[in-house]
């Protein structure tokens, strides 16, 4: 064999190791081996958020499998809306009570996409292939249009609160008056004081006038 073809059958098997090594690796980030036993289920979104190929699924919070892939069709039955079909595999022994349910969640503010499922009570499980029904996350834009109107409320209600507090400030009104108007106060402290000496006054009724 000559020295070039050694060489060529030297780096191709360093090449060959090397994409084993990083399969292996892959497969241990994600915490799944190629020979561990399975099982697939669907799961039905009309939005899916952004969820992406080999995201977790998560069991009660505990990883227990990953999105293999996700497809756009179209339900005939559900007047032909556009949805999505997420393809998921759960590790062997994974039982899911036939009322559980699926959302997608966010790790974080900005962090991955994952299946989260939360098992319901139900003593029967779903088999093989079975199809879940999951509950759509709210879209990033509705939440902003929420937090906008929250906020235009709030710029209303403290618009209203500063003029009510100028209001006050100006003598305005029956509060403003209270704390502005030196004779309201003087006529308090002057019953407050009459009171004081005759208290008989706060028990006192005049007699009903006959006025036949």
């Amino acid at each position: 064999m000559s020295r070039e073809s050694s060489l060529e059958l030297r780096v191709g098997g360093f090449v060959l190791l090397a994409l084993v090594g990083l399969s292996f690796f892959v497969a241990s980030i994600s915490n799944l081996s190629f020979m561990e036993k399975g099982r697939p289920m669907q799961v039905i979104f009309t939005f899916a958020n952004g969820l992406k190929d080999a995201a977790p699924v998560r069991l009660a919070g505990v990883e227990a499998g990953l999105v293999k892939y996700m497809e756009i069709f179209t339900d005939e039955a559900d007047g032909r809306k556009t949805k999505v079909r997420v393809h998921i595999w759960l590790r062997q022994g994974v039982a899911l009570p036939i009322d559980s349910t699926v959302n997608i969640n966010q790790l974080g503010l900005l962090g991955e996409k994952y299946v989260e499922i939360t098992p319901g009570r139900s003593t029967q499980f779903l088999q093989e292939n079975s199809t879940l029904i999951g509950s759509d996350p709210v879209p990033m834009e509705k939440i902003s249009q929420r937090v906008t109107s929250l906020t235009d409320k709030l710029e209303v209600t403290v618009d209203r609160v500063n003029d009510l507090v100028g209001k006050i400030q100006e003598g305005k009104g029956t509060v403003g008056r209270l704390l502005k108007d030196d004779s309201i106060y003087v006529n308090l402290e002057e019953l407050t004081a009459d009171l004081k000496v005759n208290p008989w006054k706060l028990l006192y009724r005049p007699k009903n006038i006959d006025r036949r």
